[in-house]
């Protein structure tokens, strides 16, 4: 029973003891977190049993009698909506504010794309922002005549901004002709949380747009998102929801459906209230109408059964609280470790947590954990430099969630401690393993 469910019935929280158990009891519904140390849910998360079982099934009835009877796309518009319930009430909003699409980079581009641009008018959006949003917004200022301007994270001396210093720096920039602001809930780069709330509301308040990234929180951080209420929050299946890839949810306000909102330049069959058969076509009234087509059954039954067992059988308020913790640990220890750094200030992260070593690149560090303790991590690239602001280094990144071990965050620190006492090529080698042949 998860734990929001056990308060509300007066049912005191897990026992060590009983999160204990049910960590073990989770982690054999989940191979991949038994077959290694699994860090990388920030790409993909690992997939449960339960989603390989639902995506089979759809496929043996494809293998057994095809994908081309007249039936099959009403049922893919069935599971596209059942999908989107299941997004719903991941984020605990309104069916008629969510849709479905391909990725998040997609859907950032796409509702850029809606906006009537003119040429001065600017777009604002931060230098850890996803690179193929960046690209995208770069590319279409180039066609329209529109301004990109680019806010850093990083002070001039390469140090994480404040929240006060970055909200500041942000706030200047929300004023006319900005006319959208791109933004994520958690950098892809250090994992640190954005103080999100008072930008989305100087935006709204200036009457600008908002496209929120939710590509490494959704999953991973409780928001009340109504609340946020940013105009676009657009998120993946594939990673701490643990799903499939090629899908992703876009919760779209109430405001950015309305006249001055955001406005559909390319949809789907599932976007329309029927055919366009003659050439004219009604989108839908509510979010639906920024929805494309192309999407596999299986991945979408894989992806909605993802989302449903994590709310209800892991339960999503105990699994973000348990991923933070993990996480929070592994960074308080991370610290104290002789020419480490980490890119984000403490308690200030989610539940990624970015760090370089002196002396070390990231690949060699990526190389080492998976050698010596079966560590799936990822390498995150630097920035360079721009006007005064500094370039800055690579990084190793770890995702961290609630499949995760109090014992695995102690390995890889232990691991972190040896490499800081070596240079990579001092570092006593792995013993070779000898495998017999009987």
């Amino acid at each position: 029973m998860p734990d929001r469910d056990r308060v509300l019935q007066g049912i005191p929280p897990l026992s060590a003891e009983e999160e204990a158990a049910k960590v073990r009891e989770l982690r054999e519904h989940i191979p991949a977190a038994t077959a290694g140390i699994y860090l990388n849910a920030g790409s993909n998360g690992p997939l449960p049993r339960e989603v390989d079982a639902a995506m089979v099934q759809v496929q043996e009835q494809e293998l057994a009698t095809g994908r081309g009877s007249e039936h099959i796309m009403d049922d893919v518009e069935v599971r596209v909506d059942e999908l989107r319930g299941v997004f719903a009430g991941v984020l605990a909003t309104d069916l008629h504010r969510m849709a479905v699409s391909h990725s998040t980079t997609e859907i950032v581009v796409r509702f850029a794309l809606g906006v009537a641009w003119r040429s001065g008018d600017q777009i604002v959006t931060l230098d850890e922002e996803y690179p193929a949003v960046r690209g995208s917004l770069a590319a279409l200022a180039a066609r329209t005549g529109a301004v990109v301007r680019t806010v850093s994270m990083r002070d001039t001396a390469g140090s994480p901004r404040s929240d006060e210093a970055l909200i500041e720096a942000v706030a200047a920039h929300l004023v006319a002709p900005t006319r959208l602001l791109v933004i994520s809930r958690v950098s892809w780069i250090s994992g640190r949380l954005l103080p999100v709330a008072p930008l989305l509301e100087r935006a709204r308040s200036a009457g600008i747009l908002t496209i929120l990234d939710g590509a490494q929180s959704v999953g991973a951080v409780l928001d009340d998102v109504d609340g946020l209420d940013p105009d676009v929050y657009a998120f993946p299946a594939q990673k701490w929801l643990l799903g499939i890839e090629g899908l992703a949810g876009a919760r779209v306000s109430d405001r950015a459906m309305g006249a001055s909102g955001f406005s559909p330049v390319i949809g789907g069959f599932l976007a329309f209230n029927g055919q366009p058969l003659d050439g004219v076509g009604e989108f839908l009234p509510d979010a639906r109408r920024f929805q494309m087509s192309g999407f596999s059954r299986p991945a979408l039954a894989g992806s909605a059964r993802a989302a449903g067992w994590l709310q209800m059988q892991v339960g999503l308020p105990w699994a973000v609280a348990r991923g933070t913790r993990l996480a929070a640990d592994f960074a308080a220890g991370a610290r104290s470790i002789a020419g480490i750094t980490l890119l984000a200030d403490p308690g200030t992260h989610a539940t990624l947590v970015s760090l370089r070593l002196a002396g070390w690149e990231p690949e060699q560090i990526v190389a080492e954990l998976g050698r010596r303790a079966f560590a799936i991590t990822r390498r995150v690239p630097g920035l360079p430099a721009a006007g005064e602001q500094p370039g800055s280094l690579p990084a190793v990144r770890f995702s961290w969630g609630f499949w995760n071990t109090g014992d695995e965050v102690a390995r890889i620190l232990e691991l972190l401690t040896l490499f800081a006492a070596h240079t990579p090529e001092s570092l006593p080698k792995r013993p070779a393993i000898d495998i017999i042949h009987g």
